[in-house]
């Protein structure tokens, strides 16, 4: 693992930071780093792939990494898998399986796991240790997580929020001091906002925010662009302080845009196809 309990914070954020590298990684005008692939300084994970990536593990005798089902890839001959049903009413609730995969190392010396999400999608490290408050997150977001950390949801009660925020009324919660993982699409980046500092944002491409961000909507224009800019009535915003992801390409957004409508051919047709 980490080591020392009251060195994991320190040695976790260093694992964050070798990944979210602002001087190899892009940065936009607003201040946005794009998160790149990487591993861990001290080589608890790393993240393989441009897209469609894969995160390995390393487990240390003893140690369990959970993920969502069905996302094992490879894992070393000492892992054995098993089944989590533990929080699974808040798992529920954010829009993940009731019942998350485990994988434990069994063996005496380290192995590795290989765990890649269900979409074709990024993956995302998130330090909870270094958070002072939990983060939020789109509802599915949750790929993988150490021991430590704890899926559950919140309630968003400002009815404005609910209906045209993107998010809906329940938001996935992710706390715990451990590392955890989220899946997005498309070209990741992330941004610390300052205090009162505003982001706005598609609807579609907020991932995650920390809870100390506040999140709001704003019109996405006047009537026109409403009806025919193609971002709909609201825009999503952010009010920092606290640390903000998002992406290129949701998986609904993918969904849509790959969407193919299939017309029937009548019956005589098909018969002709045949002969």
């Amino acid at each position: 693992g980490f080591g020392a309990t009251a060195d994991r914070p320190r040695a976790m954020l260093r694992a964050i930071q070798s990944v979210i590298d602002p001087s190899a990684a892009h940065t936009n005008a607003l201040g946005l780093v794009e998160v790149l692939p990487g591993k861990s300084g001290d080589g608890q994970f790393q993240i393989l792939g441009t897209d469609m990536q894969v995160l390995n593990v390393t487990l240390q005798p003893g140690m369990k990494v959970i993920a969502e089902p069905g996302s094992m890839m490879m894992m070393h001959s000492d892992i054995k898998s098993g089944v989590s049903f533990k929080d699974c009413c808040g798992r529920c609730c954010s829009g993940e399986a009731c019942i998350m995969a485990v994988f434990e190392n069994q063996g005496e010396s380290e192995a590795v796991v290989g765990l890649t999400p269900n979409v074709p999608a990024k993956v995302i490290p998130l330090d909870l240790s270094t958070s002072e408050a939990k983060f939020r997150a789109k509802n599915g977001a949750f790929f993988a997580s150490m021991e430590e950390s704890k899926v559950g949801f919140d309630f968003e009660c400002n009815p404005i929020t609910c209906c045209f925020a993107g998010q809906g009324c329940v938001h996935q919660s992710l706390e715990g001091e451990g590392l955890a993982f989220m899946a997005a699409m498309g070209t990741v980046m992330t941004k610390t906002l300052a205090e009162d500092e505003v982001l706005v944002i598609d609807t579609d491409s907020l991932v995650a925010w920390e809870k100390t961000a506040k999140l709001g909507v704003r019109l996405a224009g006047g009537c026109c662009t409403c009806c025919c800019g193609g971002e709909g009535l609201f825009n999503t915003t952010l009010t920092g302080p606290g640390t903000v992801y998002v992406q290129s390409m949701s998986f609904a957004k993918f969904k849509r845009s790959m969407a193919i409508s299939v017309q029937r051919q009548p019956a005589g047709a098909a018969a002709m196809d045949r002969i």
